[in-house]
């Protein structure tokens, strides 16, 4: 028989042959029978079982950061991305992590700055980690604490009022990897004991799933054109060209105190609460601990946070004496102007600089010769750095 004008018959064979199959896996995928459903789930859970270790263990940074990057001011993959490389391959030298949300991020100029920083006035040599990222709650904190290795390492917590209104739920979620790709076993056990949540949070997967599905809304189009190309980190996000005028700052000033300080009241006694479990894993895990007072436009702010700051200040101070700790505050000491400031926190250069310098100091007055915090230090637990 000949075939239709214009058809090959090897083309008609082949569309023949793809039709029975899709119709197979159509009929497979219908297919009832227990022993199918049990075939596909011993496929399927090696591999979920995989991809969680991939993370968990920090083997995914063996493929550079920009590849994993969403965005270039993805500081949530930057954090776990930089936890898990740690992990996988510890630092040399002494660590240092600096832990807080963007203001903590913002307020020096590089890791290597702040190392060279220590070095000059005297300290040991170290590595720094500034792992601020944007709302960093207490919960993913205590998931950092939870992974770093100890090499040894000092964890500096920045606190400002902001890092205290975080929700309950907020906090929580960080147990299922959401949105540090971190899993805390330590963490999940205390947000069951504390709410009876996430009781069976056993993995990160949802986390993980959470991060690809962002990954490619953000990256679509390069995905589709087979086009992916790399991306570079950048710190900050902001610079001496986006400084706000006075005027909105003192808005926001009256903005925070009408909208935001209703939140931070309550959700206080959580956040301090979580405080007090990211101190007590770091206790357990021998490591060095610096409770370190975030800078503030002060001359923009004035005295409309002292109460505020005073609320959180008082129950930070108390845990700071209960696992005898040093609590830094120099904010008010350190020569910055209102120009240093982007808006009400978040540094600017050259206040990067001035900030850098003076944490670099009172880490060299607390640091041993081996880089080791020392908490019988001139500072002493829960008591300000002196000028």
């Amino acid at each position: 028989m000949t075939p239709p004008e214009g058809r090959d018959p090897r083309v008609a064979a082949s569309a023949s042959g793809r039709g029975r199959l899709a119709s197979s896996f159509v009929r497979g995928y219908r297919n009832r029978n227990p022993l199918v459903l049990v075939a596909a789930l011993a496929l399927l859970v090696p591999f979920l079982l995989g991809l969680e270790l991939l993370f968990t263990s920090g083997a995914w940074s063996d493929i550079p950061l920009d590849y994993w990057l969403r965005t270039p001011s993805d500081d949530y993959v930057y954090v776990s991305w930089t936890v898990g490389r740690n992990k996988e391959d510890p630092p040399d030298e002494p660590s240092i992590y600096l832990l807080g949300g963007s203001t903590m991020r913002e307020s020096i100029t590089s890791d290597g700055a702040l190392e060279a920083a220590i070095a000059k006035a005297g300290g040991p040599d170290t590595e720094a980690f500034d792992l601020g990222s944007l709302n960093q709650n207490f919960a993913q904190s205590l998931a950092v604490v939870d992974n770093v290795p100890d090499t040894p390492t000092t964890v500096i917590i920045g606190i400002n009022s902001g890092r205290f209104t975080p929700s309950r739920g907020d906090n929580q979620k960080q147990a299922e990897g959401r949105e540090l790709l971190l899993k805390s076993v330590f963490l999940r056990e205390y947000v069951n004991r504390e709410s009876g949540d996430y009781r069976y949070a056993y993995t990160i997967l949802p986390g993980i799933f959470a991060y690809f599905t962002t990954y490619v809304q953000e990256n679509r189009g390069e995905l589709l054109s087979f086009d992916l190309s790399s991306r570079t980190y950048g710190q900050h996000l902001y610079d001496v060209t986006s400084i706000h005028t006075v005027a909105k700052k003192k808005w926001v000033v009256a903005a925070w105190n009408r909208l935001r300080r209703p939140v931070f009241q309550k959700n206080l006694d959580y956040n301090v609460a979580m405080l007090d479990e990211l101190l007590r894993r770091a206790a357990q895990r021998g490591m060095g601990v610096v409770l370190l007072e975030l800078p503030w436009d002060r001359a923009i702010i004035g005295h409309a946070f002292d109460d505020t700051r005073a609320a959180y200040q008082t129950r930070a101070r108390a845990l700071a004496t209960k696992y005898n700790v040093p609590y830094l505050d120099f904010s008010e000491e350190v020569p910055l102007t209102n120009e240093d400031f982007h808006d009400l926190s978040h540094l600017v250069e050259p206040g990067r600089v001035i900030w850098e310098r003076r944490l670099a100091k009172e880490l060299v007055r607390l640091l041993g010769a081996d880089g080791a915090i020392d908490t019988h230090g001139s500072t002493g637990a829960g008591v300000a750095a002196t000028p």
